[in-house]
């Protein structure tokens, strides 16, 4: 596998991002923590932990690739073209697809909780946010 290479103001990008996103990720347990305590429950355990996983992996993505700290300066203009391209594509087709199949599959799900649709939704929202990151950059 090939070795990608940042310069200077990149990995600083990188580690600011990644701290910001770490501590989100802190936040946002222990906010569902708190709440939790208090008695409201939004989603049950496993569920409501990945959702804040999925939030926090979206925010350190996006913010990375705002800040052009996605990739190395070696890549060539073309080849990024065209990389950025697919990737937001296949980000935004899958986001789709998979909101597309379970809206209409909502009332086939045979448990009260419906923790499987909202995951799946939560993970094609973060495709689809990904993707349209990706496009508009």
């Amino acid at each position: 596998m090939k070795k990608i290479e940042f310069d200077e103001l990149q990995q600083s990008r990188r580690n600011q991002y990644g701290y910001q996103s770490f501590i989100l990720l802190a936040m946002l347990i222990m906010i569902d923590s708190v709440l939790y305590g208090m008695g409201f429950i939004w989603m049950k355990h496993p569920t409501n932990t990945f959702i804040i996983l999925l939030v926090g992996f979206t925010y350190f993505i996006s913010r990375c690739v705002w800040g052009d700290a996605l990739v190395g300066p070696k890549e060539s203009p073309q080849k990024m073209t065209a990389k950025t391209i697919v990737i937001a594509m296949f980000a935004v087709t899958i986001g789709v697809l998979t909101m597309g199949y379970l809206i209409p599959h909502r009332n086939m799900v045979s448990s009260t909780d419906n923790d499987g649709f909202t995951m799946a939704l939560v993970c094609g929202i973060m495709w689809a946010v990904i993707g349209v990151v990706y496009l508009i950059k």
